[in-house]
């Protein structure tokens, strides 16, 4: 799964249409697990075998009838599916971009399981192809790149829908000092559906693409400055645009949050994906860490621990590779 740094929200079609956008992502080591086989008990074994609690369990039949998979069959030419097996540690609609890595873990295992093996950028669009063309979700595309590349990427994305990805060491170094002085991550109670509150947003101007792009690159830069009181400047003045671009994007404890005095060291703060639920990224002042972890302790968030993973799609296979219907395999993002 992912966090998004700056330019959230400019990988949907409806602002990249009007012009390039660059949003900035970083893998995390939350995963989720896609385990295909012939035969239920065999997926299920494979799913077991990572220490992941299982989400559920599809027989061939079931998983014809599954938007997911049936939607995975669709971009990959299948006429029929075998059992799937699929786990996370962490729930859907939690804002970390949990059903971009699931179509990514999907469509790269169901590849594999007939005798293909995808190269990352494909099995990313295919992903993205699955969730915003076959099912119609009003989704961007960085959480399927964020998944199947890992790491910290500089997403780069055209009018016509290409997309450039450049991992982005500085970035990923920036990273590395803001977690160690005050960035921290918090789960919100609740989960919240990205596709439902994108559908609730204003159409994109021209305009509102000019000032997406403009905001995406301050904030990128104060990601890149490494000072926690120039990240916290930045993400109070993102989630001040956000909810007055689209309110339904708020959430209560942001209004929470956003009353909390000076004294409580919160320098600033966003929730974590489109959907607006889940978890939500802090800026905390430095020298009142301490005091910011003990008034969101007090709001009944549970911290995080936050981690950059630099490993993205990962498959592996219990069997030989001996092409379609013969082969058991799992794959995470």
């Amino acid at each position: 799964m992912r966090i998004s740094i700056a330019g959230g929200g400019t990988d949907l079609p409806e602002y990249y249409r009007h012009g390039p956008t660059t949003v900035v992502a970083a893998a995390l080591p939350l995963r989720v697990h896609v385990s295909v086989a012939d035969r239920p008990a065999r997926a299920l074994a494979e799913l077991n075998a990572t220490g992941t609690p299982w989400h559920y369990l599809l027989p061939p039949a079931d998983a014809a009838r599954h938007p997911y998979p049936a939607a995975a069959a669709v971009v990959l030419g299948l006429r029929s599916l075998p059992s799937i097996a699929v786990g996370s540690l962490v729930p859907p609609g939690s804002g970390l971009g949990g059903s971009g890595a699931y179509s990514v873990a999907l469509v790269d295992a169901l590849a594999r399981w007939s005798g293909r093996s995808l190269p990352p950028h494909r099995t990313a669009s295919l992903a993205f192809r699955l969730e915003r063309e076959v099912l119609g979700r009003t989704i961007g595309q960085q959480d399927a790149w964020a998944a199947a590349l890992g790491g910290a990427q500089r997403l780069r994305f055209e009018p016509d829908g290409s997309v450039t990805a450049t991992p982005s060491r500085a970035l990923s170094s920036a990273l590395a000092r803001l977690i160690d002085n005050g960035l921290l991550l918090y789960r919100v109670p609740g989960t919240r559906d990205a596709s439902r509150v994108l559908s609730r947003a204003p159409e994109v101007t021209p305009e509102h693409h000019r000032q997406a792009t403009a905001a995406a690159a301050l904030t990128e830069e104060a990601f890149l400055s490494g000072d926690i009181a120039v990240v916290g400047a930045a993400l109070r003045a993102h989630w001040a645009r956000k909810i007055a671009a689209n309110p339904a994007t708020d959430h209560p404890v942001c209004r929470r949050i956003g009353e909390a005095r000076d004294a409580d060291g919160i320098a600033g703060f966003k929730l974590i994906g489109a959907g607006g639920g889940g978890h939500v990224l802090i800026a905390a002042d430095t020298p009142r860490s301490d005091r910011a972890r003990a008034f969101l302790d007090g709001l009944g968030l549970t911290r995080v621990p936050l981690q950059i993973s630099q490993q993205g799609l990962d498959s592996t296979w219990s069997t030989a590779e001996l092409g379609r219907c013969e082969g058991d395999t799992c794959a995470s993002a």
